[in-house]
């Protein structure tokens, strides 16, 4: 088990120097924006926790009516807003909800 946990730590240390993200670093206001962010998709995730995997169709009614979806349409971008799964759900959703699906599969590499 020591063995397992040493190479546990030495990939996810590893992982970390490695991400794409690891050299940025957020302003004050930044940090502040996110945390507004988060708390608008967890009043999102209580009307619905399925919100972010469930047909789209059959989501859109909460999407639209959400207020994470008012502020992200005023948000200056020229493509089609999106959201990618690993981004906009908590881990305790990944964890807690996909894991349990024998349809599910998840490779953050691929």
């Amino acid at each position: 088990m020591e063995l397992w946990d040493k190479a546990k730590d030495d990939l996810l240390s590893k992982c970390g120097r490695q991400h794409f993200s690891r050299d940025i670093e957020l302003t004050k206001k930044e940090n502040k924006a996110g945390k507004i962010l988060a708390k608008l998709r967890t009043k999102m995730m209580d009307q619905d926790d399925m919100v972010m995997i469930g047909g789209y169709y059959d989501k859109l009614p909460t999407l639209l009516s959400s207020d994470l979806y008012n502020l992200l349409d005023v948000m200056p971008k020229p493509v089609v807003h999106h959201l990618h799964l690993t981004a906009a759900a908590p881990i305790s959703f990944l964890v807690e909800k996909l894991c349990y699906f024998n349809h599910v599969y998840f490779s953050q590499k691929d």
